[in-house]
């Protein structure tokens, strides 16, 4: 066999680089949509789902506040880390969240603590909510009507 000049030898080796990059971009390609489809699947409720999931973090006031009314209120809930744990950061990303919390509440997802929407996501499971204030939700009282109401 004739030895190839060495332009072509190059050519050669580019080709094979090339072939073994783009081999690699598509298996991280597949790997990324399996992880997408999976956070779907696991984490985006379907249309007769009864659970509740809430996604938080650990300093969020917001989201001890979210925490202690469903608490107080006898609401079964799971709870997703999505700075400390693989699941939070999927259902995060799964659910498109942009800030916490973000909750799953049957088929509805909402989005920061919107108390009106809670509600309304929790009584078609038989669940009534009233927040809780953070100092009272330490002693198990709820919070007086004056703080629930919306700024004006």
């Amino acid at each position: 066999m004739k030895a190839l000049p060495a332009q072509s030898e190059r050519m050669l080796r580019l080709a094979r680089i090339r072939r073994a990059l783009l081999g690699v971009a598509l298996s991280l390609a597949l790997a990324l949509f399996a992880f997408d489809r999976y956070a779907v699947y696991a984490h985006v409720p379907s249309d007769s789902s009864t659970r509740v999931a809430i996604y938080t973090t650990a300093w969020c006031p917001y989201c001890k506040q979210l925490r202690a009314s469903l608490t107080a209120n006898g609401v079964p809930y799971v709870e997703y880390d999505v700075e400390t744990t693989l699941q939070g950061q999927l259902g995060f990303w799964a659910l498109r969240g942009r800030g916490v919390p973000v909750s799953a509440i049957g088929p509805k997802v909402v989005r920061g603590y919107q108390v009106q929407d809670i509600e309304q996501a929790l009584k078609p499971l038989g669940y009534t909510f009233r927040p809780v204030a953070l100092d009272a939700a330490r002693r198990g009282t709820a919070a007086p009507e004056s703080l629930l109401r919306p700024l004006e």
